[in-house]
């Protein structure tokens, strides 16, 4: 595994796994709006980096997932624009807690999935990470 630089590594970490060609986030805590936005460009960022890397795992256990302003800006501006950035659709498992599935009722973040889906995206949650990691490698 590689760590990567971040700008705020008190609150997010970022990896690379070169044998599986994945990406790992992890967020440490809770996030405002405004460093969300940065953990996920820096994401893209190293997704390009690194040969167009388009499989993802995110850790959202420490960070709130169905905050509706950052729902809101994922979907309608961060996410449309990956496909085209990447050169494939993104494929990403989001590591949640046991508890946390409740968040994952919210509309808005059910329509974020279906959009992706629209546009060959695929966006999965999880409680386990070896789940996770498991579909990652299923997924082409």
């Amino acid at each position: 595994m590689q760590p990567l630089p971040t700008q705020q590594s008190g609150a997010f970490t970022l990896a690379y796994l070169p044998d599986q060609h994945i990406l790992i986030g992890r967020w440490l805590r809770p996030v405002l709006l405004h460093e969300l936005q940065v953990h996920y460009r820096e994401l893209l960022a190293a997704a390009l980096a690194h040969d167009h890397c388009r499989h993802w795992l995110l850790d959202v256990r420490r960070r709130r997932i169905n905050d509706t302003e950052a729902v809101h800006w994922f979907g309608q501006d961060f996410s449309p624009q990956l496909p085209q950035l990447l050169g494939q659709p993104v494929v990403v498992a989001y590591f949640a807690m046991v508890g946390q599935d409740v968040a994952t009722t919210d509309p808005a973040l059910w329509e974020n999935i279906r959009q992706g889906s629209l546009h060959g995206a695929a966006y999965c949650y999880f409680d386990q990470e070896s789940t996770a990691m498991s579909w990652l490698a299923e997924q082409p």
